[in-house]
């Protein structure tokens, strides 16, 4: 794995003036703490993972998003509410979600084909692997772990996301706004995780 970036900083308490970064994730698990590492970078940002529970269709991933709009107030114009979401389990399905994404001004998908693992190879290799089923969830989850010694850890790794940001721009292709199978759309939503955006806290 390359040397990643590191952070230097402190967490700070959020100023009058914070806005919300919401990530509605379809995962349970490896989501939410994968973006739980950025949360406190910034005085001015308050990254909020949401846990979508125990359903995860996309009806009810939007249910989620308006029940969090609700709870947390969000300004449309200054809060951010992005998806996170996965191709593999409802394909064409998705196109439910994105229709609903574009009614509402702060809303935003980061789509990964076929699942978040995608975007997590990207923080240690800078192309596709050269032979497996890149289709296949079943063929990038083992992959991690083969290629990380001890699998990805996200109180460690994420450090390395201007890395995965790079790699994942130069290998995304899609079809529609559809990402191709490996491709993610997460580095659109990382790049906001980063300066200048949240520049006053490194």
């Amino acid at each position: 794995m390359p040397k990643p970036i590191r952070f230097t900083y402190q967490k700070k308490e959020p100023f009058r003036d914070s806005f919300l970064f919401i990530i509605i994730c379809e995962g349970q698990n490896r989501e939410p703490d994968y973006f739980n590492f950025f949360d406190g970078l910034s005085s001015r940002v308050k990254i909020v993972p949401i846990r979508s529970g125990h359903g995860s269709s996309p009806s009810q991933l939007i249910t989620k998003a308006l029940e969090v709009e609700k709870e947390f107030s969000l300004n449309p114009t200054e809060d951010k509410l992005w998806f996170v979401i996965d191709t593999d389990r409802w394909g064409l399905h998705l196109h439910t979600i994105r229709e609903e994404t574009s009614r509402h001004q702060n809303w935003n998908i980061a789509q990964s084909n076929p699942c978040f693992e995608v975007w997590l190879y990207f923080h240690v290799l800078k192309f596709l692997p050269d032979a497996g089923d890149i289709s296949s969830c079943g063929f990038w989850k083992p992959l991690l772990a083969r290629i990380i010694d001890g699998g990805f850890n996200s109180d460690f790794h994420p450090i390395a996301i201007e890395f995965a940001i790079e790699n994942a721009r130069i290998n995304y292709q899609s079809t529609g706004y559809f990402p191709n199978p490996g491709s993610s759309e997460l580095w659109k939503l990382a790049e906001q995780l980063l300066p200048p955006k949240v520049s006053d806290s490194y």
